[in-house]
């Protein structure tokens, strides 16, 4: 008997993932690639039936019977290698089938790298072929019942026939088409080995007024004011004006309910061709927002929230329910990561991080992105060297896989041209809607010229006096000059000052954010710029560091923000924290790409209000687009077509990296308990039981879980912690050495926003 896995028979297993991916394929509507349906489906069944051949050769199942039983293994590893062999015969066995070089291509590369990351071109098509021989000649067709035809000196040519395939001749079409093909074969070959069926799913029905129910009893007590008509007139001239089209633009201000538009327009688009919402935001602290708006939806449309919603990044509670089954840890971890239902609100990272790359766990769930209603939030906030490649992606997979996508910001870059061929608008006057908003003005403190952290605090304590009836928040672009700035209002007023940074335990931020929502007393914040994260609140004054002028809207947009009588003020200054500092704040965290317009714009201007941003956003994006590098988005679109997967991986970051460590701050009782069920975790050999049991309390500990990045400064302060699996721990008898109740992480060196 032929075994793939411990007690599982390498015949059902082929079966099995066959059955899946057959039935993935067969769901999904109005794919157009440019190859006959017919040849399609032969490839498809080749590469899902044969990814496993080689398990059946005597090696390999010697290998298995020897790992299961913890016994020395015998089997070289070049003998007990399967993936390759499989590769082959599947890859010529279509070519034979079809007569197509590039379907050949794609069912050889994803069987080849099925249990790791697709490779570039060249390293795809290079083969070692010294024990091949040995390994064709084992391979144990009889047992399986399969009839073979192929020769071994076929396998031989065929590979000379991969060696001669010239990729300046591909298509970018066939990079999303093998990803397509690689997620449905990982996806089906790992569902049948944890569950060995298809998990069935739940899809929306009927639920093209889901948003009007919500909406007429949430709202029911709201007074009718001027705010209020205009969010609802956008909401029904966007209604109004959803179409046929690919891809949509919804250019709104800052609250005037784009959230709720969207899921409108996105659940009357659902029908037989589009089964699946996926909602996209910069950052996880705004998923979760809107994560909770869904959750309401779906509990006053009478629909079970955990049967038809998934929330997925990071920090996401490891939990799935479907129907009457419950998953916790790892099988729930590989639920969530699949996007199988019909709403998903996720991440910018985990969709493009899907789509743009070489990696095995995240491609597994890119067949799920056909179909789709995808809702893009705050899109202003991607790079700017990517919009060209982003532009370009998004107009290559809404034709190929049947995708619609809705383009949400109050700060429209210039990735497409809104001209209704590019992209359709949804809202036919913009600037009737951004000229009705009047909520609050920006003016500059010393002309934007250079001022010190001395001289702000002078102009910001006579500022808090002179309006004690006033909420503040004081925003910086690096920790170091928001911790300084918080101890200088410290020393000279006596009320409560909320610090919001990375510096403190994402558990208290939540904590301090909910305390400057609810409380009724005047509220004075101190923040890094993580407060332009979607953090819904509501001040009366804000001061701001100098930034790139959407992040400067984007502060302004928890300016009064529910437009009350007086007029919210938003006031513009250039920090130097003092003279020996080498650069001003800003130069640390931005480019001058962005900077550079951004002073240009605001040069000859006293004063701009809220109405008149449009005009002035539209001058800055041009300036952008006019003298930004297309460099990166080309050579990505270049590798795109030649198959250079490890290229595209390596060029593309929507966050740069950082060297950086996790440190878990044990402030309290519960992070004890926590750390305490940490270690005994760590003391699990067993890999796959220890990932399981550190699922299950992932959540809480990165409750607890800040992140510091290295720098010389800081390195030695830290060398001495105590560290568990790469984790640095504060411990509680550190913690008033390192860890401040007011500003958090005593860090050395506070340069960066971390």
């Amino acid at each position: 008997m032929l075994y793939s896995h411990e007690n599982i028979k390498l015949i059902d297993h082929l079966k099995g993932v066959l059955n899946i991916g057959v039935d993935v394929y067969k769901n999904k509507k109005k794919l157009l690639f440019p190859f006959e349906k017919k040849h399609i489906e032969v490839a498809l069944k080749n590469m899902l039936f044969f990814h496993d051949l080689g398990k059946s050769t005597a090696f390999f199942q010697q290998y298995l019977k020897e790992s299961i039983e913890n016994e020395e293994i015998s089997v070289s590893k070049d003998l007990r290698k399967h993936s390759l062999i499989s590769a082959l015969y599947a890859g010529l066995k279509t070519y034979k089938d079809t007569n197509s070089k590039i379907l050949s291509l794609i069912v050889f590369e994803s069987i080849k790298k099925h249990h790791g990351n697709l490779e570039d071109f060249d390293s795809a098509i290079f083969i070692e072929d010294e024990h091949l021989k040995k390994i064709w000649d084992n391979l144990n067709f009889k047992d399986l019942n399969i009839k073979n035809e192929i020769k071994y000196f076929e396998i031989k040519d065929y590979i000379d026939f991969l060696y001669d395939l010239d990729e300046q001749s591909f298509k970018d079409e066939y990079y999303f088409i093998l990803n397509f093909f690689f997620s449905i074969l990982t996806y089906s070959d790992k569902t049948e080995v944890i569950f060995h069926k298809k998990i069935k799913n739940i899809y929306f029905s009927d639920v093209k007024n889901f948003v009007n129910k919500y909406k007429a009893i949430k709202f029911k007590n709201v007074v009718s004011n001027e705010l209020n008509e205009l969010r609802e007139s956008a909401y029904l001239e966007s209604f109004t004006n959803l179409n046929d089209a690919k891809i949509f633009s919804l250019n709104l201000p800052t609250g005037i309910g784009k959230t709720l538009n969207a899921f409108n327009l996105a659940f009357n688009s659902l029908n037989s061709q589009y089964n699946k919402i996926i909602y996209a935001l910069p950052y996880t602290s705004i998923v979760d927002q809107t994560a909770k708006i869904a959750v309401e939806m779906l509990k006053i449309n009478e629909l079970v929230p955990e049967n038809y919603l998934t929330v997925h990044h990071h920090l996401s509670e490891i939990e799935y329910k479907n129907n009457d089954d419950f998953y916790k840890g790892e099988k729930a971890q590989f639920l969530i990561e699949n996007w199988d239902k019909p709403l998903i609100i996720t991440t910018f990272w985990q969709l493009f991080n899907s789509i743009i790359t070489n990696q095995n766990l995240t491609l597994r769930k890119f067949h799920n992105i056909s179909n789709s209603i995808i809702i893009l939030d705050e899109i202003q906030t991607l790079p700017y060297i990517y919009w060209n490649l982003i532009k370009d992606i998004f107009e290559k997979i809404t034709k190929i896989f049947n995708i619609k996508i809705i383009i949400m910001t109050a700060t429209m870059p210039f990735i497409f041209k809104e001209d209704k061929i590019n992209i359709f608008p949804l809202i036919n006057d913009k600037k009737k809607y951004f000229s009705k908003f009047s909520r609050y003005k920006i003016s500059k403190i010393n002309n934007l010229n250079t001022i010190y952290l001395e001289d702000i605090s002078e102009i910001a304590l006579k500022d808090l006096k002179e309006n004690p009836q006033k909420d503040f928040l004081f925003v910086f672009n690096t920790i170091k000059s928001s911790t300084e700035f918080f101890k200088l209002l410290k020393e000279n007023i006596n009320e409560k000052i909320t610090y919001l940074s990375t510096n403190i335990t994402p558990i208290e931020r939540l904590e301090r954010i909910n305390y400057i929502k609810t409380s009724k007393k005047r509220k004075i914040v101190v923040s890094t710029q993580l407060i332009e994260a979607g953090v819904d609140i509501d001040l009366d004054v804000i001061y701001r560091d100098l930034a790139p002028l959407d992040n400067i809207i984007q502060t302004a947009g928890r300016c009064n923000r529910n437009n009350k009588n007086q007029m919210g003020l938003l006031k513009l200054f250039s920090l130097k924290r003092n003279k020996s500092s080498k650069k001003e704040d800003f130069e640390y965290i931005y480019k001058k790409v962005v900077l550079i317009p951004t002073k240009e714009v605001l040069r000859d201007i006293e004063i701009i209000y809220e109405k008149d941003l449009l005009e002035y956003l539209e001058i800055y994006y041009k300036k952008i687009h006019n003298n930004m590098s297309t460099d990166m988005s080309k050579k990505i679109l270049e590798n795109i077509k030649k198959l250079n997967y490890d290229k595209i991986y390596k060029n593309f970051n929507l966050i740069e990296n950082t060297l950086s460590v996790s440190i878990f701050i044990e402030k309290d009782e519960k992070a004890s308990k926590i750390l305490k069920v940490f270690k005994n975790i760590l003391s699990i050999n067993d890999f796959y039981k220890r990932k399981e049991s550190f699922l299950k309390i992932k959540k809480e500990f990165y409750d607890y879980t800040i992140s510091l990045i290295i720098t010389k400064e800081n390195f030695n302060s830290i060398k001495n912690f105590e560290e568990y699996g790469n984790i640095k721990i504060l411990t509680k008898e550190m913690i008033d050495l390192y860890y401040d109740k007011n500003i958090g992480f005593i860090n050395k060196s506070n340069e960066f926003i971390i």
